[in-house]
């Protein structure tokens, strides 16, 4: 029975790839038609083209044999390359698209009136070369955007909070994606501003490294010497398990984190605070976990309960049970207009947001990146929730 369930999670992991590639695959058939309608090429530089774009569609399945394979030196360029361009294809072919319902409208418009619109709609040409240079530009911007996190502040007010207790400062960091394109002098500064924002606790919800872990040791120390008062914390995402998972919870607690899989502790006898396994760790590691209420039903109501939890899915049965969710997951879409689409499968607008009667989530845009090492629309933030007893 548990062969055939693995068989069947294989199965539709590789329907779900194959999926995603033969869409990434269309844009390149849609780009290389772009291209080839504005310049004119030979035969040896048409199949140039179709070689480099091949390439490219197959990129990640390549950067991931390479860094298997220990070698990380060819991988690194191959996805600093590779995962700009994907940045740049995914907003040429958005910004087409929104190009192409323009115009759209346009004409309608111009048949309703009976008005020729054609003088008013640039060439072709025009608009390919300006939806290029457009994409470009946002790539540009997007880069800038994703250096240069931003500092979010909530104030989170409880009566479950001890008479006479002092605020609790809890630093949040999501999605960081620690890999081949990570910036060793934006984690550093990542650091200093965590250290400089004299946190209480700092959690981690998920997916602090990405799919690559041989050179990341250095990253690990930087967080090794942040030390908050009450400790750091962490729980796994869905990377965790694509990276290894053993790896990847050796890197976290090496960091100085401690990893809350299935378990919660009480902080400074003021706070509960309780993490769970990410279902793609549950699911590879063939774990039985507690229930997630089941979990913070061990903790009286009558205390503030904090949990960690990479996905932003509240379960109905746990409402009751906890005061603060925090959860990453869904990047704000991180390039524009990719929100909308993480809309359909996480029906929850990221910041603050409440879920229960007495209970709230906070869901992170992340601090950083995935696949392409940019941000468009969707800054990356570092998340500070100040914790205190209401009044």
């Amino acid at each position: 029975e548990c062969d055939t369930v693995q068989s069947r999670m294989s199965l539709g992991f590789l329907l779900v790839i194959s999926v995603i590639f033969a869409l990434y695959g269309a844009m390149h058939v849609y780009a290389y038609h772009k291209l080839t309608t504005l310049v004119s090429l030979g035969a040896a530089a048409h199949w140039v083209v179709i070689l480099c774009f091949a390439v490219m569609t197959i990129a990640p399945l390549l950067i991931a044999l390479l860094t298997r394979m220990k070698l990380v030196g060819l991988a690194t360029p191959l996805a600093q390359v590779a995962y700009l361009w994907m940045g740049w294809l995914f907003l040429f072919f958005s910004f087409s698209m929104f190009f192409g319902l323009f115009q759209l409208m346009v004409e309608v418009c111009g048949k309703w009136f009976d008005f020729n619109v054609a003088r008013l709609l640039p060439a072709p040409p025009s608009v390919t070369l300006l939806v290029a240079g457009a994409a470009l530009l946002a790539v540009g911007y997007g880069l800038w955007s994703a250096r240069h996190v931003q500092v979010e502040s909530i104030h989170i007010t409880s009566a479950k909070l001890p008479a006479g207790s002092k605020p609790i400062r809890i630093v949040q960091i999501s999605d960081l994606h620690l890999g081949l394109t990570t910036d060793r002098d934006n984690v550093a500064r990542l650091a200093e501003t965590i250290a400089s924002l004299h946190p209480d606790v700092v959690v981690s919800t998920g997916d602090l490294i990405d799919m690559q872990m041989d050179h990341l040791a250095p990253y690990a120390e930087l967080f090794k010497q942040i030390t908050p008062r009450y400790g750091k914390f962490a729980v796994t995402g869905n990377h965790e398990a694509i990276a290894g998972l053993q790896d990847a919870l050796t890197f976290t607690r090496e960091a100085g984190f401690r990893m809350l899989r299935g378990e919660g502790v009480t902080v400074a006898g003021v706070i509960n605070i309780v993490g769970v396994d990410d279902p793609a760790v549950l699911r590879q590691s063939g774990a039985v976990a507690p229930r997630e209420w089941d979990l913070l039903a061990r903790y009286p109501r009558s205390e503030f309960t904090l949990l960690l939890k990479h996905q932003p899915r509240v379960a109905a049965q746990s409402l009751p049970e906890f005061d603060l969710q925090l959860s990453g997951h869904v990047h704000g879409g991180q390039v524009f207009p990719f929100n909308w689409i993480t809309r359909l499968f996480y029906p929850v607008a990221t910041g603050l947001t409440r879920v229960g009667e007495h209970a709230q989530l906070y869901v992170s845009r992340g601090t950083g990146t995935w696949g392409p090492p940019i941000r468009f629309l969707a800054p990356p933030e570092l998340t500070v929730i100040d914790l205190q007893r209401a009044q």
